[in-house]
């Protein structure tokens, strides 16, 4: 019950009076592209890996 309240609670609260720098937007996308990056090296071959994936799941 205390948890609905909270969302509740911040739903209810019409600004936040915050401050979001132009660094952080950079931040964010390169985090992304990491992300990427990351699958790309440990998943050397990614549509490959995952036709590996569906072969395996729906074996006939």
């Amino acid at each position: 019950m205390m948890k609905y309240l909270l969302i509740l609670v911040a739903l209810w609260i019409p600004s936040a009076h915050a401050y979001v720098d132009p660094g952080s937007g950079m931040l964010i996308w390169q985090a992304l592209i990491a992300v990427v990056g990351a699958i790309i090296v440990f998943v050397r071959h990614p549509v490959e890996a995952i036709k590996r994936l569906y072969r395996k799941l729906f074996k006939k």
